[in-house]
């Protein structure tokens, strides 16, 4: 009884399981380490479970620094030599931290002017910190003016409002992010104006704007585009203008020197991550319809709600990870914006933040070992590891990636053995089976991804493969073909003219024969009609004769 019962339990085991991997949207997978369910999406675009990418190690507060409570903070940066730089607005204060992220290393509260002057920092809201000057660039908000100073606080340069026709003077000049590039031309995001960010030269001369956003191509702005163009100029002073959102974090590509900006409007889906070069030209723009972060707005538990990305870090190896503001998640992408891990959740276990107040993330490590997330309501700063299954991921990504597409090999197929439904793998199975000439195996895995343009490509190159190797053959059979039909042809016309032939003689035999039946028939009737005169004769002969004899007789 025990034993059937036993089976009976896992055969309703076994079917709950299938049920709750055919229903990957009702039911995730939760980690045993995580107080959250980890997923990734498959190529049909559902959610289904997925392994653990980042396990949530630790949760560090101001007061396991040991620099008292935070209160507010509002930004993360980890610079060129792994310190970390963390903006503790509410206090007013800088605090720089030691790569293994346990204590502070020193605190930025007062600064010196060049002029000799002290100067504190109020509210600040960003930091940066350039790998090729070693400078402190401070977004100083209430304070109306961004920092540009040496490690030892010594202020290098102030910059203030701009005093240009360019730059709208009835606007107030409040810094939200700083960054700046290779040749230090400055850039800060300002939360007053949807041109993009106010651009500086190394000097702190005002250039003009940088990386404005699009507007948003819906039904009414082609509308009002189309009714602005024919009206006059004085209609056009009342109707409405249509207006892009403005971006409201960035970070920059040290190596590279492209920037990315990050949008958290939630009216609008356009240009939500833009990949932004020295030119100011969006080289995202051809992803329009690309979904950044979760890919529907209702998921889960019938809990609403939209993606709203809050920051941007570029990682060292190239990865963009994505700060949801409304889940608490962060969503790490390669750099071709290929989804690799999903980490996060709202709560208030380790691991969970704070619904609308998580406030920056950062990465640090050259494979992106590690994740920072800060909590601005908590006051505290989670740390993310990265498990045995990431590190594969990002090594399988990081040879991908550098062209290195044989060598991914191994790495993917070992990623595929650990989740079945990760589908990255697959796309890097098919194009390390295409860069090898493998193209039916790649033809295989592109179709398993659901990516078309891999397997077309792919399909195109087996197709030209396999001519190529048969040309031979193909044009043998080509040859005999064409042979066998001439012979064929000349066969089926010979018995043609035959059968004709055939059906011919028939009728000329038979009027042959009617003539030649018909011409004895006519001899015979010619033969025949003197043999019937002459008995009739003969009968008057005899009368004759017997008259003569009776004469005679009478004498």
């Amino acid at each position: 009884m025990k034993k059937h019962t036993s089976r009976f339990m896992r055969s309703v085991l076994a079917a709950g399981l299938t049920l709750t991997a055919a229903l990957p949207m009702l039911s995730l997978s939760a980690s045993a380490d995580e107080p959250y369910d980890v997923y990734n999406y498959n190529y049909l675009g559902e959610a289904v479970p997925s392994q653990a990418g980042y396990l949530a190690e630790r949760s560090v507060s101001g007061l396991d620094l040991g620099a008292g409570a935070l209160n507010s903070p509002s930004d993360l940066f980890k610079d060129h030599e792994d310190f970390f730089y963390l903006v503790d607005s509410g206090n007013n204060r800088i605090l720089k931290i030691d790569s293994a992220f346990t204590e502070v290393v020193q605190i930025y509260e007062k600064f010196t002017m060049p002029d000799g002057s002290e100067t504190r920092l109020k509210n600040p809201k960003g930091v940066y910190v350039s790998p090729d000057t070693g400078l402190i660039y401070i977004a100083d908000n209430e304070n109306s003016r961004a920092l540009i100073c040496n490690p030892d606080g010594s202020v290098v340069r102030e910059i203030t409002k701009p005093e240009s026709t360019v730059y709208d003077q009835q606007l107030t000049f409040l810094p939200q992010k700083i960054l700046c590039d290779n040749a230090g031309n400055v850039y800060i995001v300002l939360n007053n104006t949807t041109k993009g960010a106010a651009m500086f030269d190394a000097e702190g001369n005002f250039i003009g704007y940088y990386g404005a956003n699009s507007v948003a191509k819906t039904a009414a702005v082609i509308a009002n585009h189309f009714w602005n163009a024919i009206a006059s100029e004085q209609e056009k002073r009342y109707r409405a203008r249509s207006t892009p959102t403005a971006f409201d974090n960035f970070d920059i590509d040290s190596v590279k020197g492209f920037i990315y900006t990050s949008t958290s409007s939630g009216s609008s889906d356009t240009d939500i991550v833009k990949k932004v070069n020295p030119e100011g030209y969006n080289l995202f723009d051809y992803m329009s319809n690309f979904v950044w972060g979760d890919l529907f707005s209702t998921w889960y538990s019938g809990t609403s709600y939209k993606t709203k990305i809050v920051d941007i870090d570029i990682g060292d190896d190239g990865s963009i990870n994505c700060l949801d503001a409304t889940t608490g998640r962060v969503f790490q992408y390669d750099k071709e914006a290929s989804l690799l891990f999903i980490m996060g959740t709202v709560g208030d276990q380790v691991g969970a933040f704070t619904a609308g107040n998580v406030a920056a993330v950062e990465t640090k490590g050259a494979g992106c070992e590690n994740v920072y997330v800060l909590d601005a309501t908590k006051g505290t700063v989670t740390v993310f590891g990265q498990t045995v299954f990431g590190q594969i991921v990002h090594e399988a990504t990081t040879l991908y990636n550098g062209g290195y597409y044989e060598e991914a090999l191994d790495p993917w197929l070992e990623v595929l053995k650990r989740d079945g439904n990760y589908r990255r793998a697959y796309l890097g199975i098919a194009s390390a089976y295409y860069n090898m000439g493998n193209y039916k195996d790649a033809m295989d895995y592109a179709k398993k991804a659901d990516a078309s343009g891999r397997y077309n490509k792919a399909f195109e190159r087996y197709r030209s493969e396999w001519l190529r190797d048969n040309l031979t053959w193909i044009l043998i059979v080509i040859v005999v073909l064409v042979i066998g039909v001439i012979v064929l042809k000349r066969i089926l016309r010979r018995k043609q003219e035959a059968a004709l032939a055939a059906a011919k003689a028939p009728a000329k035999d038979s009027w042959v024969e009617q003539a030649v039946s018909a011409a004895l028939q006519h001899k015979e009737e010619a033969e025949h009609a003197p043999q019937k005169a002459k008995p009739a004769e003969e009968p008057a002969s005899e009368t004759a004769a017997d008259a003569a004899d009776g004469a005679e007789t009478k004498q």
